[in-house]
């Protein structure tokens, strides 16, 4: 068993971050261990998916401003240069923007 004292620490919890929507504006928080696609799906607002681990492709969406967190392997440096998968990205700031 490890000691306590000298084990390595867990990772911090993610930050929470808001999703802005710019065609319908709205504005909706994205907490830690919630997926955007959830988040949206839960908002009314309907998102394919398929996977829902980032290898489809399927929830692909276009983002507009803030800085995307791309944890898919699906999409090509590219395609993340305009596209996220919000079944498991993140942002790396306090807003990420969607073309929604």
């Amino acid at each position: 068993m490890q000691n306590p004292a000298t084990a390595a620490p867990l990772p911090a919890t993610e930050p929470a971050f808001e999703l802005v929507l710019a065609r319908s504006h709205l504005r909706l928080p994205v907490e830690p261990g919630e997926s955007m696609a959830d988040v949206l799906q839960l908002a009314g607002i309907a998102i394919d998916t398929l996977c829902e681990q980032g290898v489809c492709g399927t929830c692909a969406t276009r983002w507009l401003d803030g800085t995307p967190d791309h944890r898919d392997s699906c999409l090509s440096p590219e395609e993340q240069a305009t596209h996220v998968a919000v079944c498991c990205a993140r942002s790396h700031g306090p807003t990420l923007t969607l073309d929604l």
